[in-house]
């Protein structure tokens, strides 16, 4: 199983710095958002850090096609191609802070299933047309491999059926994996005449080592709460009827402008039971072996890749789980 850390900054110094980091530590990736408001440009991040590394895969974690059109995502992975020589991955969802912070709506199920397959399309060197217009992308190079971030049915049915992998946003418990992710996604690989085989699985993983997975826990409130706000606001009735009032508050609350804000206004109201269930369902949290213990799950499941997002203190807790987790582990590089 592979590991990527993931990187929300407004420093392209400090990105770089991280991803020589997780090079020297031997991690497999390094994953950068996309919010044009909040944080540095993409692509100029992700230059800079394959500049800056030699073996490290360098991959939008994720952008969308409503804040950037399919042809000029085709045509900036296909650059970066080029200056990291055959470590890129396009990761491409419906969209979040960077489409709602320009008065945008996400991407239907619909229209992410076009955008992806125009991009798979684009980095193979064929023709697609936009509007009715011919396009093809003449600064390609090799084929690029997309992979579709998905967390309901639907949206897992399609990117079974149409990505080079599946990003799954659900949360990393191993019940969730199996019986909302891998489930939806076979059904939707099996349309295309595929299995779970012929795809890579990806998991959307706060994480966090501690001595208790409630100070776990409490460091990832940040990151937790708006993969929790995403994955709410459609299908809060999916969660324990205990917990709703407080998630559909949540949900009412979080701010676009605050997004993984550690002061976001939305942290302020959510009960501890809430979190327990937040933090159960979404992290790789708490004492070492218990971390192991849930990562074994997911690699037994057939997960291909954990997306780490980290506390505030990004560096210093990814430093810490490589030791405290990883290293002298099975999973270790």
């Amino acid at each position: 199983m592979k590991f990527g850390g993931f990187v929300a900054t407004d420093s392209v110094a400090d990105a770089t710095e991280y991803a020589r980091s997780l090079e020297r530590w031997g991690w497999d990736a390094l994953w950068a958002i996309d919010s044009q408001q909040l944080y540095t440009d993409l692509y100029v991040t992700l230059t800079a850090c394959a500049m800056e590394t030699d073996e490290l895969t360098i991959a939008p974690g994720i952008t969308n096609p409503k804040s950037r059109h399919p042809s000029v995502t085709a045509n900036a992975i296909a650059s970066l191609e080029q200056i990291a020589d055959g470590r890129t991955v396009l990761g491409i969802g419906a969209g979040d802070s960077a489409v709602y912070s320009v008065g945008e709506q996400p991407a239907t199920v619909d229209e992410l299933a076009e955008s992806a397959g125009k991009l798979r399309r684009l980095l193979r060197g064929e023709e697609v047309t936009f509007g009715g217009e011919p396009f093809r992308l003449e600064s390609r190079q090799r084929d690029g491999t997309v992979y579709v971030a998905a967390e309901g049915p639907k949206t897992l049915r399609m990117a079974g059926e149409v990505a080079d992998g599946v990003i799954f946003g659900g949360g990393p418990n191993p019940d969730t994996v199996e019986n909302l992710g891998l489930a939806n996604i076979r059904e939707g690989a099996k349309r295309a005449g595929r299995s779970l085989d012929d795809l890579d699985i990806v998991t959307l993983t706060p994480t966090c080592v501690a001595d208790t997975r409630a100070e776990a826990v409490e460091k990832l409130k940040p990151v937790i709460e708006p993969i929790a706000y995403h994955n709410f606001s459609f299908s809060v009735e999916d969660a324990p009827s205990e917990v709703r009032d407080e998630l559909r508050s949540l949900v009412d609350a979080h701010d676009m402008q605050e997004h993984g804000d550690e002061e976001a206004t939305a942290l302020d109201d959510i009960g501890d039971e809430v979190w327990e269930y937040l933090g159960d369902r979404f992290a790789v949290a708490g004492p070492a072996e218990a971390c192991r213990e849930r990562l074994r799950a997911l690699e037994d499941l057939g997960v291909d890749h954990v997306m780490c997002l980290f506390p505030p203190e990004r560096s210093a807790e990814n430093e810490r789980f490589h030791d405290e987790v990883l290293a002298d582990s099975e999973f270790g590089p």
